[in-house]
């Protein structure tokens, strides 16, 4: 899943959006996925030496989240 600028920009704001609505701590996600805190940080925010595995896992786990809690994700594909 190799993102291009453009796709990176709208993945990361799908990350911010489905964390803000999730209403989760960092150390709850943390703990859930086994991130480090640095892992976390640059995962969420899509920093140069995010792992793309790491990536997927978090926006799948924010998705499961939310479905959760009966609300709709927010899609990059918008």
């Amino acid at each position: 899943m190799s993102l291009d600028p453009k796709q990176k920009k709208h993945v990361a704001k799908e990350l911010r959006e489905n964390f803000k609505h999730a209403g989760l701590t960092p150390e709850v996600i943390q703990a859930d996925l086994a991130f480090g805190h640095e892992k976390y940080e640059e995962t969420i925010k899509l920093g140069p030496t995010s792992d793309e595995e790491a990536v997927e896992r978090l926006r799948n786990y924010l998705e499961e989240k939310l479905e959760e809690q009966g609300k709709k994700p927010y899609s990059s594909s918008h």
